[in-house]
């Protein structure tokens, strides 16, 4: 019996640290306004991620950019642009959750692109599916996709804390 006391418990030492749950905080989209040097834009950010305790278990962060094709005055899309991209949007969102842990934070709209800003937790990207996926994209509307490790989110602290 005593043994048993003073016999370290192996389990504990091969304990790994996992994500408090949740692990999705849920939705809670706000609109803003920004000013950029070309003009002003609109941030559509999901506030859910304020203090988002797991950030460190989804460290890449995952920015695209889609190009306008059909743009107002002020480089804005139309509403027709706006479905395109809105469907470019799910198709990337997809693409993204088919082999990862997709955290969706927002999206920037601003004088002739639209930023789309996803944390994951590992990446899982084989490089000709990707690029053949992307140059699908690219054959409607331009685009350009950076993944870069960022464990403290700090991409995204000028929307979230």
């Amino acid at each position: 019996m005593f043994k048993n006391l003073f016999v370290r418990n192996k389990d504990k030492q091969k304990e790994t640290y996992r994500p408090t749950e949740p692990i999705y905080p849920g939705e809670n989209f706000t609109v803003g306004r920004i000013e950029t040097e070309e003009g002003g834009g609109f941030v559509n950010v999901n506030q859910a991620y304020d203090n988002y305790p797991n950030k460190r278990f989804f460290p890449w962060c995952a920015q695209l950019l889609l190009e306008f094709k059909d743009k107002n005055e002020n480089g804005h899309p139309t509403d027709q642009e706006a479905e395109v991209l809105n469907e470019l949007e799910d198709k990337i969102d997809n693409f993204l959750k088919d082999k990862h842990k997709v955290h969706f934070i927002g999206r920037v709209t601003r004088k002739d692109f639209r930023d789309l800003i996803y944390y994951i937790d590992q990446p899982r990207l084989d490089q000709d599916e990707t690029k053949n996926f992307f140059d699908e994209i690219s054959s409607i509307r331009g685009v350009n996709f950076n993944l870069d490790k960022d464990p403290e989110w700090n991409f995204v602290s000028g929307l979230i804390k």
